[in-house]
């Protein structure tokens, strides 16, 4: 039987803040994401890394969302690249820039144009800081031909995302314990940390450790929420946790949020209501 994450031990991870830190000092997120056809879902992962603690989160977007992103929070420091979408020719900017940030998120919202995937696979190759992968940005797993990359990295698939990625009709359940030794072996094979979203959250480690998250209800079936958890998964990267444990973090306070957010409202609330309940259950 897999171990279950309970509320004390995810607890427990949460970082410390020294009274006398600056700005900055507990973190940087750097959001790449966006494409002309989705604009929503980077700002929906910044409020997950800005309401989970991080102290400054960037987003890289196209020009044809900046005016729109740029205005919807002045929390965020928003820059821009020419065009639509991502493409290889932006990806050596993105990588200098990100040199000062504690951790990257890239996928919300870029899409799976064959030019994107090229520029995502770049920067995974030659940023090395914390990654989290969410969204089509998961599959330039299979452009890498050498692991382990020389950074932490955390996916973030939902169950379709993930058999996508192994290419291959699989679905994880602890009643399947043969599913559950090739998510381990994924993980241990291409040293990489899974958090598989589903209603019973799958969080597998670089070492193979397999761990459970029963936080969260279906009201979280809501466009948005897993742009929200990248979000979180990152900020808590950035803040230091290791590649697993931030992964269970955000699995379980994330999940906790719902949970709040469903004794007062239903089933009916929203990947923005998502993330600002988090404040409420990281006190």
């Amino acid at each position: 039987m897999l171990n279950e994450i309970k509320k004390s031990v995810a607890r427990s991870f949460l970082p410390k803040r020294r009274p006398e830190s600056h700005k900055g000092d507990n973190g940087r997120v750097l959001i790449v994401g966006g494409s002309i056809d989705y604009y929503g879902a980077p700002i929906l992962s910044a409020l997950g890394a800005l309401y989970s603690g991080v102290d400054v989160v960037y987003l890289y977007v196209p020009e044809c969302n900046f005016e729109c992103t740029r205005s919807m929070y002045p929390d965020f420091i928003v820059k821009k690249y020419p065009g639509e979408f991502l493409t290889e020719r932006y990806a050596e900017n993105i990588i200098e820039f990100g040199k000062k940030c504690g951790s990257i998120l890239i996928g919300p919202g870029l899409g799976e144009r064959e030019q994107t995937m090229s520029a995502v696979t770049e920067i995974v190759k030659n940023l090395h800081i914390p990654t989290v992968l969410d969204s089509a940005a998961m599959l330039v797993l299979k452009k890498i031909e050498k692991f382990p990359l020389q950074q932490p990295i955390v996916i973030t698939p939902h169950q379709n995302e993930f058999q996508n990625l192994v290419d291959r009709e699989i679905h994880v359940t602890e009643e399947d314990p043969k599913s559950i030794i090739f998510l381990r072996s994924l993980s241990m094979d291409l040293h990489i940390n899974v958090l598989l979203k589903s209603y019973v959250d799958y969080v597998s480690s670089e070492e193979g450790v397999v761990e459970t998250n029963f936080t969260g209800n279906a009201g979280m079936t809501v466009g948005g929420t897993g742009d929200v958890l990248a979000g979180v998964a990152a900020s808590f990267l950035a803040q230091g946790l290791d590649g697993f444990d931030a992964a269970k973090c955000a699995a379980y306070f994330t999940g906790a949020a719902g949970d709040f957010l469903n004794k007062q409202k239903g089933y009916c609330f929203s990947a923005s209501d998502l993330a600002e309940a988090l404040p409420y259950v990281l006190r």
